[in-house]
């Protein structure tokens, strides 16, 4: 059922997604006058590294391993328990000279700052005599390479493969927890982590905008939700399944929010700015009736090595870049819209929308637009 997790891309476009990372990484360190940077965040990392994964403890926004990058230099810090997997089956042939500590010696941030004594540096947390920064480097994320972007088009198709398979074994009597093991079980065998998993039923969908998996059963109506992570990357997809014809107030809510999240999709294309596209949701909430339900969750920005940022439309400044990757999530009472767009040569598309699943047609002011919609089963 599963596709297997093979690799993605050739060692050509591999090479060229890490040359253009370190050229991004020197010209911040030019730009920002710093001698050296470190990275332990595991989003940043992974970014860094072409896909490479210093994770060990999945609950923490840090890694087990430092990258500590100068112009002419690069090293990974790390215990014994890490430091060889990491550069056998994560970094290999990147370049990084390995420096071990024992557990007892003091801590990778201590050894980094060791290591870059009398430089100026920079690092993604928060180091003692470090410049700490944060969005300034997840803005080097993008563009994504063109490697980036064909992993993200697997993730998706991926992602679609997998939720059509499992929505078609949905059954009245089956638990969310059991729904859930199965979406685990089988992203698992595709080489992909769930970040987020929100399996929801029936009564659940309406009282909640968030489920998290229960022993609560299945009667006629299915909300499934993987947040879907490899190489770093993430594919964020809600996908809605109905057994028989919805009640008229479901029907009116998932009706509204894919045609919402339609005409946000419709609206992508570089240099708008997020702030103008939020405008455009707030107006189709009260166009289709639900004037305030904008206020009862996120509405949605980029993604990519980020699991999601929905505050870009919160700065007025902030502009959509070619080369970025979306996750609009269109939440209304009793419905939710959410698959991940790119934005790649001027071409919106969304690669988790594919075979299997139903699409809908949606006119908008700015064309059609074919987005998944609820299945009916």
């Amino acid at each position: 059922m599963s596709p297997e997790p093979e690799p993605v891309g050739t060692a050509e476009e591999a090479a060229a997604d890490l040359a253009r990372k370190r050229q991004r990484v020197i010209e911040f360190l030019d730009r920002e006058g710093l001698d050296a940077l470190v990275v332990g965040r595991q989003d940043n990392f992974a970014w860094l590294t072409g896909g490479g994964d210093n994770r060990v403890v999945t609950t923490s926004e840090m890694g087990a391993a430092l990258a500590v990058v100068t112009k002419t230099h690069k090293w990974l810090v790390a215990y014994p328990m890490d430091s060889g997997r990491i550069l056998d089956e994560e970094i290999a042939g990147q370049g990084f000279e390995p420096i071990v500590i024992r557990w007892y010696e003091g801590s990778l941030g201590e050894k980094a700052l060791e290591l870059t004594r009398g430089m100026r540096t920079g690092a993604d947390f928060a180091l003692p005599e470090a410049h700490q920064y944060g969005s300034e480097i997840t803005d080097l994320h993008y563009p994504l390479t063109d490697l980036e972007l064909k992993r993200c088009r697997w993730l998706g198709g991926a992602s679609n493969r997998i939720l059509a398979a499992v929505a078609a074994e949905l059954k009245p009597g089956m638990t969310e927890r059991a729904v859930a093991a199965r979406l685990l079980h089988e992203y698992a065998l595709a080489g992909m982590t769930l970040d987020v998993l929100l399996v929801g039923f029936d009564h659940r969908i309406v009282q909640y905008r968030h489920s998290p998996p229960t022993d609560n059963t299945l009667e006629s109506y299915a909300l499934l939700h993987p947040a879907a992570r490899r190489w770093g990357l993430h594919a964020n997809v809600t996908r809605l399944v109905h057994f028989g014809a919805p009640p008229a107030d479901i029907r009116q809510a998932i009706d509204a929010a894919i045609s919402i999240a339609a005409g946000v999709f419709a609206m992508i294309e570089p240099g708008r700015r997020f702030a103008e596209i939020l405008d455009e949701q707030k107006m189709l909430y009260r166009e289709f009736g639900f004037p305030e339900e904008w206020h009862n969750h996120f509405q949605g920005g980029v993604t990519g090595y980020t699991l999601a940022d929905p505050t870009c439309c919160l700065n007025p400044e902030a502009r959509i870049v070619d080369g970025q990757a979306f996750d609009y999530f269109i939440t209304i009472t009793g419905a939710k819209f959410e698959e991940l767009t790119l934005l790649a040569g001027g071409r919106t598309e969304m690669p988790s929308a594919g075979p299997g699943w139903p699409l809908r047609k949606v006119e908008t002011q700015r064309g059609v637009v074919m987005a998944p919609d609820v299945w009916i089963r």
